[in-house]
C-alpha cells in the first residue's frame, strides 16, 4: 500500500535496522565469548562506527544523486541541453540514464523547432489575411495584429492598448463592439483561446456585418435587374423591329406616305422603345460589373483627365500620390459624382481634393448645391430626385468604388449648404 512518507524517511529506517541487527550481533558474540566490559567495548565501538559512517556516506550519495538529477531536469526545462550534473559517475546505470536524457533532450529540441516553424507560419498567415484579427495577451493587451485590423481603426498605433481601449468589450460570455469603438465600421467577433509558453492567449476575428449586408444588397438588386432586363427587353425588342419595318415600308412606298395618325404613332412607338431599351442596357451594366483590373496610376493623371472632361471643376492642387486602381472604372465613377455635384447647383463650381490617410487614399469631393434631401434612400436603385433621372448612377458608382476595396459616403458639408462626397481606396 501507498504510504506517506518520503525517501529519505524510508533510507534512514532502513539504516537504523542495519546498525540495530549488527550491534545486536556483536552483544551476542560477545556474551558467547564471555569478554569483559572493556574488551566488549573495544570491539564495538569501531564496528559500530564504521557501520554508521558507511550508513552515513550511502546516504548522503543517494540524496546527492537525487539532487544532481533535480537540478539535470531543471537544466532541461531551461533549454541547457549541454550541461550534465551527474558527469563524476561514469559508468553503470548512471551512464544509461545520461543517454536516455539525451534522447529526452533532443526530442523536446526538435518539437520546439517544430512548434516555432509552426508558430511563425500562422503569425505569417494571418498577417496576410484581409480579415482583421487581433491577438490579445494574458493582460487584455494588444499582442499581434494583421494589417487588415489596423487599416480598419481610426487610430494609428495600438502599442500599449487594451481591447477595451480600442471599443471591445467582453459580455455575458462573448466579445462585442461598443458604440464609441475606434473602428470604421460594424464588426461581429469570433473569439479562440489558445495557449503560448503556459500561458492564455486569445484570439479575436472581426467579421465585417456592413460587408456581409453590402454583398446580399448587391445580390438581391443584381437579381431583380436580370429579371427586369429580361422581361422588357422581350417585350421592347419584337416592338421595336415591328416599328423600324413599318417605317422602312413606308420609305419604300409599300404603305401610303400621306401623313396620319399611324405613323406619328409608329415614331412614338421606336423613340420610346429605343429609350426602354437604353434604360435597361444602363441598369444591366449593374448587374455584369466585371472585375477591377488595378494598375499603378498617380493622382495628378487623374486630374488630368477630370479637368478635361469638368473645366469648371475646382482642383486643389496637392503632390502627386501613387495608388493602385481600375483607372476605368474609378474615372466612371468619379464622372457621375462630378455631374451629380454640378447638377445640385450653387453659387461656385465644386471642388476636388486629395488626402492620405494611413494606407488609404481619399478623395473629397464638395458642393454648395441643395444639400441632401433624403439620405435614407441615396443609394436605392430606381429612386431619383432628379425629372428626368433614372436613380441609378449613385448605385453603380458606389458599385464601382466597392469593386476597387473601396468606400463611398455622402454627407452634409460641414462647412455650410451642399453635400460632401469622400471615396476612400486602397493604396
Amino acid at each position: 500500500m501507498p504510504t506517506n512518507q518520503s525517501l529519505e524517511q524510508h533510507l534512514k529506517r532502513y539504516l537504523y535496522l542495519m546498525v540495530f541487527i549488527l550491534l545486536t550481533l556483536c552483544i551476542l558474540l560477545t556474551i558467547s565469548w564471555d569478554l569483559d566490559w572493556f574488551a566488549s567495548i573495544s570491539i564495538l565501538l569501531p564496528l559500530v562506527t564504521l557501520t554508521v559512517l558507511a550508513a552515513l556516506k550511502s546516504y548522503r550519495l543517494v540524496t546527492d544523486v537525487l539532487d544532481r538529477f533535480g537540478l539535470q531536469l531543471d537544466a532541461l526545462a531551461n533549454n541547457e541541453s549541454n550541461s550534465w550534473h551527474l558527469a563524476k559517475y561514469q559508468g553503470g546505470r548512471i551512464t544509461s540514464l545520461k543517454a536516455d536524457f539525451n534522447k529526452l533532450s533532443n526530442k523536446i529540441a526538435k518539437n520546439k523547432r517544430h512548434y516555432i516553424q509552426t508558430e511563425e507560419f500562422v503569425f505569417e498567415f494571418v498577417g496576410m489575411l484581409d480579415l482583421p484579427i487581433v491577438i490579445l495577451d494574458p493582460h487584455g493587451l494588444v499582442y499581434f495584429t494583421n494589417q487588415a485590423f489596423l487599416n480598419s481603426l481610426t487610430t494609428p498605433d495600438v502599442a500599449g492598448l487594451t481591447a477595451n481601449n480600442l471599443g471591445l468589450i467582453y459580455n455575458q460570455g462573448m466579445w462585442q463592439q461598443h458604440d464609441d469603438s475606434c473602428f470604421e465600421q460594424r464588426f461581429h467577433i469570433s473569439s479562440q483561446i489558445f495557449w503560448r509558453a503556459g500561458r492564455s492567449y486569445e484570439l479575436l476575428t472581426l467579421f465585417s456585418i456592413e460587408q456581409q449586408l453590402r454583398s446580399n444588397e448587391q445580390q438581391v438588386w443584381q437579381r431583380l435587374i436580370r429579371v427586369l432586363n429580361h422581361e422588357v427587353r422581350n417585350s421592347l425588342t419584337p416592338i421595336y423591329s415591328m416599328s423600324q419595318s413599318l417605317q422602312i415600308m413606308k420609305q419604300q412606298g409599300q404603305i401610303s406616305n400621306a401623313p396620319d395618325l399611324a405613323s406619328d404613332m409608329l415614331q412614338v412607338i421606336e423613340k420610346r422603345a429605343q429609350h426602354l431599351l437604353d434604360f435597361v442596357a444602363s441598369y444591366s451594366a449593374f448587374s455584369q460589373l466585371p472585375a477591377a483590373n488595378k494598375q499603378a496610376v498617380t493622382t495628378e493623371q487623374i486630374n488630368l483627365r477630370l479637368h478635361a472632361l469638368f473645366p469648371q471643376l475646382v482642383i486643389q492642387a496637392t503632390e502627386p500620390q501613387h495608388f493602385n486602381v481600375d483607372l476605368g472604372q474609378l474615372e466612371q465613377a468619379l464622372i457621375n459624382l462630378i455631374k451629380n455635384a454640378f447638377e445640385a447647383g450653387g453659387r461656385s463650381a465644386p471642388t476636388l481634393s486629395w488626402q492620405q490617410h494611413k494606407d488609404k487614399v481619399v478623395i473629397k469631393l464638395l458642393d454648395n448645391g441643395t444639400g441632401i434631401t433624403n439620405p435614407e434612400n441615396l443609394f436605392v436603385p430606381f429612386y431619383s430626385t432628379k425629372a428626368q433621372g433614372a436613380g441609378i448612377g449613385l448605385v453603380i458608382s458606389r458599385e464601382l468604388i466597392r469593386n476597387q476595396g473601396g468606400q463611398l459616403q455622402l454627407l452634409a458639408n460641414p462647412e455650410g449648404q451642399g453635400t460632401r462626397v469622400l471615396v476612400t481606396l486602397p493604396r
